[in-house]
């Protein structure tokens, strides 16, 4: 049998398309605080497994498409992907010999660190969430990071 390696280029925009269909999901009020912040959550997946791929710079035009979907000021998310691609990027040699919890709680820090930087941004601007619940989906983005990554592992696997 001969090992061949899975080219990512077809799963990379089919999952941030699934991931964009996700962020845009209507959910009822009260869940959606909970929701977790898919496109980060699959950006920093690429990062990690096809950084020759994925960059900073695909970081920023995954972020000028988000602003776009959520009509938000333009930048916002640009920046706050691309801070979180170039977070992922330093952190990528400690990822190789992390467990699955131990990326789960790097997941919960880039998620943390991006929504901080976004509400900053967002303050600037003067729409700025005012309740505690905007913190949240850094929380079901560290839980649900198992299930993410075992569902695109297997189209970057050698």
């Amino acid at each position: 049998m001969v090992n061949r390696r899975r080219n990512p280029v077809v799963a990379l925009p089919f999952s941030f398309f699934i991931a964009f269909v996700l962020a845009v999901m209507p959910l009822p009020q009260g869940l959606s605080y909970w929701r977790p912040e898919f496109a980060t959550m699959i950006l920093i997946f690429w990062v990690l497994n096809a950084p020759n791929l994925v960059g900073i710079w695909v970081a920023f035009c995954i972020g000028l498409l988000l602003d776009v979907l959520f009509a938000t000021p333009f930048g916002v998310h640009a920046l706050v992907l691309a801070l979180v691609a170039w977070m992922t990027r330093l952190s990528w040699r400690w990822v190789t010999v992390f467990s699955v919890w131990q990326t789960s709680g790097l997941v919960l820090s880039l998620v943390f660190a991006s929504l901080l930087v976004k509400r900053v941004l967002l303050g600037i601007v003067g729409v700025a969430p005012d309740s505690l619940l905007y913190w949240m989906p850094a929380l079901t983005s560290a839980l649900l990071w198992p299930t993410v990554m075992i569902s695109l592992r297997r189209f970057n696997q050698r």
